[in-house]
């Protein structure tokens, strides 16, 4: 009959230690015989150092479909007690090892991809999938590009749609980041092929311009009809005002448009709809949004007015503005050469959950008239860009 040391929680096995203390658990052997040759049945000689890395056969047919048919299969490496590895580096293989024990790897963007090659090539279906959840965890405002674009050698359609969700939501931030002409010309044909976008084709156009300036060698025959032919839809509500006073229409000059949230949830902000009348046949639009005093969004817009004889509405979208509740916003809108403009009397909009409020000072004056507001309640945490 075997006997347990008084002392002792540890023995010591051919040099390497097994612990059976009261904070040791079976995953923490586990971890421990990666790499021991104590029990080792198969020894790999692995990668150009020709590393020695000692292994046991049962963990590793268990863990991979790979490994049964290398051992037990019509395979020379069946009947041998090593295996060289030549096309793994030692370090990496360790990391696949460990996995294989006890469930256990640490991920980085340094060794995803090594890890993603052994995963694939041993058949490690599990890791495979983990790789995928630290991929998809890692999108973010700031880095859904870059991961869009990596995402190709991997393939994970589940990472595709998180990095579109917040492509199509603030396109124009990404058309305008430094990464977006050096992204793959697949991965571009997946942006402008979706169905939902909070953008116009105008700048859809304007996006592909630039991504054809540093990509010369590429043919954007096909994204060019793409854009032009699609029909897509903005991904979020278009709330109409209501509140002009024909009576004022074309008189000027306007206060700014002030807003306010009312509701708990902050308002993504990503267009309005202005009206345009002038003599001109193109009307540059300055558009500057405020919170409080602090200017937080400016662009300008070059507008087409297709007939001079009546009243259009252009569409401006810019990028994705967060309207945070209990704050005060003001939209300042200047035209050039100056046009007519629509006055608002007593603005509003109306929406079930979105209770954005148009203020207006009392008085005869009165805030410059827009058509629609394009919004919709943002659900997700803001994070810095």
């Amino acid at each position: 009959m075997a006997t347990m040391k008084t002392d002792g929680t540890i023995a010591t096995i051919m040099g390497r230690n097994l612990s059976y203390g009261t904070d040791d658990t079976m995953s923490t052997r586990l971890e421990s015989m990666v790499n021991n040759e104590f029990c080792s049945d198969v020894t790999f000689i692995v990668g150009a150092s020709k590393k020695r890395i000692y292994a046991h056969k049962l963990l590793l047919v268990m863990a991979s479909e790979y490994f049964y048919v290398m051992f037990f299969g019509n395979f020379l490496e069946a009947n041998k007690n090593e295996v060289t590895l030549e096309d793994v580096d030692p370090d990496v293989f360790l990391v696949i090892l460990r996995y294989i024990y006890c469930l256990k790897v640490d991920i980085t963007f340094d060794n995803l991809r090594d890890i993603f090659d052994c995963s694939q090539k041993y058949m490690l279906t599990d890791l495979h999938q983990q790789l995928g959840c630290f991929l998809r965890d890692q999108v973010e405002e700031t880095t859904a590009l870059s991961i869009f674009n990596i995402n190709r050698y991997y393939g994970y359609p589940t990472v595709d749609e998180s990095c579109l969700e917040l492509i199509r939501n603030n396109p124009l931030y990404y058309f305008n980041h430094v990464d977006f002409a050096t992204i793959h010309r697949e991965s571009l044909f997946k942006i402008f092929s979706s169905w939902t976008i909070n953008c116009t084709d105008d700048q859809l156009s304007s996006a592909l311009d630039i991504w054809e300036e540093a990509n010369r060698e590429e043919d954007t025959q096909e994204l060019r009809m793409i854009v032009k032919l699609n029909k897509r839809y903005h991904n979020c509500l278009k709330l109409i005002v209501f509140g002009q006073n024909m009576n004022d229409v074309f008189v000027e000059p306007a206060d700014d448009l002030k807003l306010g949230v009312l509701s708990d949830i902050p308002v993504s902000l990503y267009g309005l709809g202005v009206y345009l009348m002038s003599k001109a046949n193109v009307i540059s639009v300055e558009l500057k949004i405020y919170e409080e005093d602090t200017e937080i969004s400016s662009d300008v817009f070059e507008c087409s007015i297709p007939c001079i004889s009546t009243v259009h509405v252009a569409d401006l979208f810019f990028e994705e503005v967060v309207l945070v509740p209990r704050k005060n916003y003001r939209i300042s809108i200047n035209m050039s050469p100056p046009c007519k403009q629509v006055l608002l009397h007593e603005p509003r909009t109306y929406h079930d959950k979105i209770r954005l409020v148009i203020m207006y000072p009392p008085g005869d004056r009165k805030p410059i008239g827009i058509a629609h507001v394009y919004c919709k309640e943002r659900r997700r945490e803001q994070k810095k860009k």
